[in-house]
C-alpha cells in the first residue's frame, strides 16, 4: 500500500538491472545492488525544562535539555529527517514520527474518530504544522502490566506480545478514512510501523506475515542496557536482528532501527561505545544504505545513559554530536 505522504528527497533508490531480484521467506537471493539511503530521526528528551519532571529508570531532575542547546546544532538542525514530539526546536524538518500503544485502554481504542486516542495524537501534531511520516505502533503489554494497567491485553503471539491482531490493523485503516472524510485528519491513510519485541520472530514465523503485510514496515528497539547487554550475547545480537531486517526489506517494507537509550560512562562504558555497536552491526551485514532502512535515535536519559551532554554538536561525545556522526554515516558517505 502506498503512503499518502510525500517521500522525502533524502530517500531514493536506483536498482541496477544486473541481476534478478528474488525474495524468499528466509532471506534474499540474487539481490540486485541498491543505491540510496533511508531517513535519520531523533527522539529529543528532555526537550525543555518541564520535561525534567519525567522519570524513566530514575529522576530526570537536572538533566541537560535540547532547549539549552538552541543555536549549537546547525548541521543536525538542517539535515535531520524526522523528529519525535517537538516542533519548537531548531530542527528545520516538520516531518514527524511517534510511538503509539494500542490495547492499553478500551476508551483510547474507541474506533469513533472523535474519541480515539491515536486520531487525537495525529490531529494534535497536524494542527501544529507537523507531517506524520511513521507511526510506530504496538501493544506495550509487558510494560503496561508492570505499570499497573489492568486492562492491557497481549497480542496474538506469546513469542512477541507487541504484535497487533490483523483485524485491529484493518480497523485502524478504516478509522483513518473516516477521520479524513469528517475533516479531522489531513490524510486518509498513514504509515503504520509494527514495533516488535523479538528481533526475528516476525520474520521467522509464517503466522505473523499476513499482519506485517498490512503494515508499512517493522521497527525494532535496540537498547544498551538490561537484557540487550552485551551485544554479542544479548537480546539484540547481530544475527537475528540482521535476519529480521533483511526479510523486511525483501518484502518491500520499511525497517526502522530504533537505537537507544545508549550508555554514558559507568563501569562498562568505553569511548564511543554507541558508535562501536552500530559499526559492528554494519560489519555483520545490517543494511546501512538502503532507501527503506531508517535509523531513528531513541536518545533519552535512562539508567547509566543519563548525564550525557545534549550538545553542542561539535562535541563528539554529546547526543547531538553522535546524531551528527550518524547523519554523516548514513546520508553523506558511500552507498553499499
Amino acid at each position: 500500500m502506498k503512503s499518502m505522504l510525500t517521500i522525502k528527497k533524502a530517500a531514493f533508490m536506483v536498482v541496477l538491472p544486473l541481476t534478478t531480484f528474488c525474495c524468499t521467506a528466509s532471506g534474499i537471493t540474487n539481490e540486485a545492488p541498491v543505491i540510496g539511503h533511508g531517513l535519520v530521526g531523533l527522539r529529543p528528551l528532555p526537550r525543555v525544562d518541564a520535561d525534567r519532571s519525567g522519570s524513566h529508570g530514575g529522576s530526570w531532575a537536572g538533566m541537560p535539555t535540547y532547549e539549552d542547546q538552541k543555536g549549537n546544532y546547525p548541521f543536525v538542525a538542517e539535515h535531520l529527517d524526522t523528529v519525535k514530539g517537538w516542533l519548537d526546536g531548531d530542527f528545520k524538518t516538520k516531518t514527524m514520527f511517534f510511538e503509539y500503544y494500542w490495547g492499553l485502554d478500551a476508551k483510547r481504542d474507541d474506533l469513533d474518530p472523535e474519541k480515539n486516542g491515536l486520531i487525537k495524537e495525529i490531529r494534535n501534531w497536524e494542527s501544529k504544522g507537523g507531517e506524520i511520516e511513521h507511526i510506530l505502533i504496538c501493544r506495550e503489554y509487558d510494560l503496561a502490566i508492570h505499570r499497573g494497567h489492568k486492562d492491557a491485553t497481549p497480542g496474538p503471539f506469546k513469542e512477541d506480545t507487541r504484535i497487533l491482531f490483523e483485524k485491529e490493523v484493518d480497523d485502524i485503516r478504516a478509522m483513518f478514512k473516516n477521520a479524513h472524510k469528517q475533516g479531522i485528519l489531513k490524510h486518509d491513510n498513514y504509515k503504520l510501523i509494527q514495533m516488535v519485541q523479538h528481533p526475528s520472530f516476525f520474520a521467522d514465523d509464517n503466522r505473523v506475515h499476513p499482519i506485517i503485510a498490512k503494515m508499512e514496515g517493522v521497527c525494532l528497539e535496540v537498547h544498551q542496557f538490561n537484557r540487550h547487554w552485551p551485544l554479542e550475547k544479548g537480546w539484540v545480537k547481530p544475527e537475528p536482528v540482521i535476519r529480521g531486517a533483511k526479510w523486511t526489506l525483501a518484502e518491500g517494507k520499511e525497517y526502522i532501527f530504533y537505537y537507544g537509550p545508549i550508555r554514558w560512562k559507568g563501569k562498562v562504558y568505553y569511548e564511543f561505545l554507541e558508535r562501536d555497536w552500530l559499526e559492528k552491526y554494519w560489519k555483520a551485514g545490517l543494511p546501512k544504505h538502503h532507501p527503506k532502512m531508517h535509523y531513528y535515535l531513541n536518545l533519552f536519559p535512562n539508567e547509566d545513559g543519563r548525564g550525557r551532554p545534549v550538545g553542542p554538536e561539535s562535541d563528539p561525545h554529546s547526543i547531538l554530536g553522535f546524531t551528527k556522526w550518524l547523519i554523516e554515516e548514513i546520508k553523506m558517505k558511500g552507498t553499499e
